[in-house]
């Protein structure tokens, strides 16, 4: 959640709510493939002794641009507080910060003097809007939602008072609201945001706006999935909401919290959700999409984490950037500098490869071409100029079933051994086959 975690102890009733509203999908979630040179910013890169959280990506002008939450000086400098930086690349892989300045950082005497973190930046109504994380001081039960707005991106102006803040009357946003993640939609700004109440787990909340800052429709969505994420493990919510639009439908990219070595609150996985339009009705996968195991940079058994991730449909990829560390306990009383971390004076500091940004993505295949089967088990497709056939080595009735990213059902049919089809929609659609115990889905383009 934070560069400084705050250990985050919250006396939770067990109680699922919102569980009813879940259901796992059984059509089609998107395999992402870590980029080989991960990480892409670590520790110290761009502005000596900082670490780098939150990553929110947009591109302008085929120009990619991030805004990372940062501190100069080290985990523990004593006289700083975190800020928003923003980032540019030609690619996605390899970013230059630019200012050198932070573009939004805390004032004395305001609201967010305490810290601004977490940035979500979206185009809305000819402006940049961003939100982020703020507070007075750094206690989650103190977090609130702020917003700004810029011409340029790099100048910002914060309204001067929090958009969102605990509401006492939803007893699902009664304790916490931060780590704002917003999306366009028509006329519409969507914000989901982290939540935690008196009642349930931690979860995700969502308001709408149509002027950036006047919120109607506070819902509960997604919600921890407890058949992957059992409680029994000690796993205690989703976090870091950041959502996407493809189509009709709203993939949103969440982190998953897990209390490790008692009262430590780390977010030790990514997953992702997705709705059909239907803001109460939302879809998990069935497998994360990374856990901090899966890589070097983020896997340790203490304080490791993978957090904070964010996606761009980027032309025929769909891409997420993700923050993660993996440091161990740190004792700065005795000077402990033997699990990844170092001091310059009083400053604490980080190993290079132990705190930074990573990157995956997903490339939507098309079926303009004669290219290579696509083989899942017993199942053959191929591709050509409109026109798909599947082969299957199972016997028996087969289905085949033809998806808009809405979710309508453009044609499901049986088959034995073999079938073609052709893919008229334009765009991103999903084909799915089920074939005895082999299952094949895959989103694809029609260009």
């Amino acid at each position: 959640m934070k560069l400084f975690k705050v250990i985050l102890t919250l006396s939770l009733f067990i109680t699922v709510i919102g569980q009813s509203l879940l259901a796992q999908d059984t059509t089609y979630f998107p395999n992402f493939t870590p980029y080989q040179q991960n990480p892409i910013i670590e520790y110290g890169d761009g502005m000596a002794g900082s670490p780098w959280n939150d990553p929110t990506v947009l591109k302008v002008n085929g120009q990619y641009i991030m805004y990372l939450s940062g501190v100069r000086g080290g985990l523990n400098h004593p006289n700083d507080t975190l800020a928003i930086y923003r980032w540019i690349s030609p690619n996605g892989y390899n970013w230059t910060l630019n200012p050198t300045t932070s573009v939004l950082r805390a004032r004395a005497g305001t609201y967010y003097e305490g810290g601004v973190e977490t940035p979500s930046v979206v185009f809305y109504k000819g402006k940049y809007h961003m939100y982020n994380t703020v507070y007075r001081t750094n206690d989650p039960f103190q977090f609130k939602i702020s917003h700004a707005t810029s011409i340029d991106g790099i100048s910002w102006n914060v309204d001067s008072i929090p958009v969102l803040e605990p509401s006492s009357q939803l007893l699902w946003m009664s304790q916490i609201t931060a780590e704002p993640g917003a999306m366009v939609k028509n006329d519409t700004l969507y914000l989901f945001f982290t939540t935690a109440g008196s009642v349930g787990f931690q979860n995700i909340g969502l308001v709408r706006t149509t002027d950036g800052r006047t919120f109607f429709d506070s819902t509960l969505t997604a919600t921890l999935p407890t058949n992957i994420y059992p409680t029994s493990q000690n796993y205690a919510g989703i976090s870091t909401p950041s959502p996407l639009l493809i189509g009709d439908t709203i993939f949103l990219f969440t982190d998953v919290a897990q209390f490790v070595f008692g009262n430590n609150w780390m977010q030790v996985a990514l997953h992702q959700f997705k709705s059909y339009g239907d803001l109460n009705k939302w879809y998990y996968d069935s497998i994360p999409i990374h856990t901090r195991a899966d890589f070097s940079w983020t896997n340790g058994n203490y304080l490791a984490e993978i957090r904070s991730i964010t996606p761009l449909l980027d032309n025929n990829r769909l891409r997420i950037w993700y923050a993660g560390h993996n440091i161990s306990e740190i004792d700065t009383l005795l000077n402990d500098t033997i699990n990844h971390v170092y001091f310059i004076g009083n400053e604490l500091h980080v190993d290079s490869g132990h705190w930074a940004i990573g990157t995956s993505e997903y490339i939507f295949q098309t079926g303009i071409e004669n290219k290579a089967p696509l083989i899942q088990g017993s199942i053959t497709i191929q591709f050509q100029n409109g026109e798909g056939e599947v082969t299957s080595e199972y016997k028996g009735n087969s289905i085949i079933r033809i998806y808009e990213l809405s979710g309508k059902l453009l044609r499901e049919s049986s088959f034995k051994e073999r079938t073609q089809f052709s893919y008229e929609p334009k765009g991103l659609f999903i084909v799915n086959v089920v074939s005895g115990p082999h299952r094949y889905s895959k989103m694809l383009l029609n260009p």
